[in-house]
């Protein structure tokens, strides 16, 4: 564990929502379901120190692009500073609700590969609610998206997404559920 990551769960255990950064075994096994056999536009949500970006950034194509939603000024900062040279990486110190304006402002209509491990059972409801609107309205019909999870009640809980694959990585602390999820066909979020 990092120095940065120990002070920001100090600062704000809430929002960093982990106590220890994710393990090599989640990070490769989130990695792996994303397909980089042509060009993809992927977004992480809360990528906090970047133990999952450089899993992703290892597996990605050289005209695929990673944007990063981080709102921790010191986490961005650090992003910023990490990823200074790969082209491929954007760093947004704006939080998922504001997803799809990004996007929009960086040209892309959608995005392939939606990352997240922002703790959800630690939002209020309404929060929670128009985060995952926003994802939502982000994908379409071949767009995943993939969240890391210590329950399973985001499955459980909305109508905007249907389950493709659950898997349980044991070999993290805490172990947790990593979720596929695509659109779900009846799905309006505007």
């Amino acid at each position: 564990m990092s120095l940065l990551f120990l002070k920001r769960v100090l600062a704000n255990p809430l929002r960093v929502g982990y106590l220890v950064p994710s393990s090599p075994f989640l990070t490769r096994q989130t990695a792996s379901r994303l397909d980089f056999s042509r060009p993809r536009v992927v977004v992480e949500l809360g990528p906090g120190e970047g133990c999952h970006t450089r899993q992703i950034l290892k597996r990605m194509s050289p005209d695929s692009q990673l944007v990063l939603f981080e709102v921790d000024p010191e986490f961005a900062s650090h992003l910023r500073h990490q990823f200074r040279e790969d082209r491929r990486v954007t760093v947004l110190e704006t939080d998922a609700l504001h997803l799809r304006e990004a996007l929009d402002r960086l040209g892309h209509s959608r995005c392939d590969y939606i990352l997240s491990g922002i703790p959800f059972s630690t939002l209020k409801k309404s929060i929670r609610s128009r985060i995952l609107t926003r994802i939502a309205d982000a994908m379409d019909e071949n767009s995943r998206f993939i969240a890391y999870q210590l329950g399973t009640q985001l499955c459980e809980e909305d109508h905007l997404f249907a389950l493709e694959e659950q898997k349980f990585c044991a070999w993290n602390l805490p172990p947790i559920n990593v979720m596929e999820f695509r659109r779900a066909a009846n799905a309006d979020p505007r």
